[in-house]
């Protein structure tokens, strides 16, 4: 790993000795899991490898097997430097298998040893470990955490798009008269309001249906209480902060994109445009993969940082299937947590569905993550030291 900082780095790291060596290097298949228990069992392994120190956040609910859920902080280098480069990983619960494998190999394979006195990083692993364990998208409280964090003392943004779909969206049956005729209404809307508007519809976030997709909450839930705590408590005295959050299932098959939620004009979007090259697109101007939606991680981070003079905050999005068997996947298993229940027949399939659109089955596509996660954070860090 990080065979381009052989050189770069030689300014600011001693060659460790044999006895400071980390274990042999793993196959990057090794560092994927099937369950949010197995992920974090690597995660902490990996944390202790590394000799890293982690802090702990208890969830006050238990997982799919009773186990109890934590959002864990893994953090290496120097306690006070000014620049911190922070990863995220299952905002979005489900999709946390993609980056907690980048984190746990980057542990695994030296990342502490090739930080300078001036950097520290900080892996944030689960950051919706209930809807990591539990398969789902989005909290306990059908909550979509990258659409909570809003002003929620101020009026909620109306999306008159998914209300007018809602029913669509979120039908109480999905037999296949009602998938039939929850098509022919999505192709109607398509065709009177263009692609773009309909895709902003469905996605963009909503504040009216508790029980429907995209459902951005009431109140600040536990995961945004919490990674605000995870981040005063890690780079409240940072200068400079770099804040990657992982995600799956938009985009070409196992490509990866750099997705801001500011201009090009942007300071932040100049940095990382230099860091990342094209990798990199902006939600503003509608090039990005991702809709340009209500209250994301992404701009509430540079709020949780007032002392820093630099926020880059971005996510790191790899791409699964098209965007709309990720819709239909998500729709079914909506309808199965609110109507069908998980005594259904096909309670299985569509639980396994849902997994497979955010989080595919095939070597190539993990292979693929691990090596644009490694590549991404190798630039990262290339430019911060």
């Amino acid at each position: 790993m990080f065979g381009i900082f052989s050189l770069g780095f030689i300014l600011f790291v001693a060659v460790p000795s044999c006895a400071d060596a980390v274990e042999p290097l793993l196959d990057p298949a090794t560092y994927f899991s099937y369950s949010y228990k197995e992920a974090r069992t690597k995660f902490l392994e990996a944390t202790r490898i590394a000799d890293a120190d982690l802090t702990s956040y208890k969830h006050p609910l238990t997982g799919l097997d009773g186990e109890a859920l934590y959002m864990d902080v893994a953090s290496l280098g120097n306690p006070d430097a000014k620049t911190v480069l922070v990863l995220g990983s299952g905002t979005h619960g489900v999709e946390g298998f993609a980056g907690s494998a980048i984190q746990t190999g980057l542990l695994r394979e030296g990342i502490g040893q090739l930080l300078s006195p001036t950097i520290r990083v900080a892996m944030i692993h689960g950051i919706n470990p209930y809807g990591f364990s539990h398969l789902r998208r989005v909290n306990e409280d059908n909550v979509d955490i990258n659409r909570n964090f809003v002003d929620h003392a101020k009026p909620y943004p109306i999306n008159k798009g998914y209300e007018g779909l809602a029913e669509v969206i979120t039908p109480r049956a999905i037999s296949h008269w009602h998938n039939l005729l929850s098509r022919l209404s999505l192709a109607w809307y398509r065709v009177a309001h263009g692609q773009r508007a309909l895709k902003d519809a469905i996605s963009r976030g909503q504040y009216s249906h508790p029980d429907g997709l995209f459902f951005g909450g009431t109140a600040e839930v536990w995961s945004n209480r919490t990674l605000r705590e995870a981040l005063h408590n890690h780079a409240k005295n940072a200068r400079r902060v770099v804040f990657v959050d992982i995600h799956t299932g938009l985009g070409e098959y196992g490509e990866a994109e750099i997705i801001l939620n500011v201009g090009k004009k942007s300071s932040a979007y100049q940095r990382a445009l230099q860091w990342w090259g094209a990798r990199v697109k902006s939600t503003v101007t509608g090039e990005s993969v991702s809709e340009h939606i209500y209250g994301p991680l992404k701009l509430a981070v540079p709020e949780m940082l007032p002392v820093a003079d630099e926020v880059t905050a971005a996510s790191l999005e790899f791409g699964t299937v098209p965007p709309m068997e990720v819709f239909w996947a998500m729709r079914a298993e909506n309808w199965l947590q609110h109507y069908g229940g998980k005594a259904h027949p096909r309670a299985q399939e569509i639980k396994m569905r849902l997994l497979q659109v955010f989080y595919p089955h095939e070597e190539q596509w993990r292979r693929q993550v691990w090596e644009h996660g490694e590549d991404v954070v190798e630039q990262a860090l290339i430019r911060l030291q």
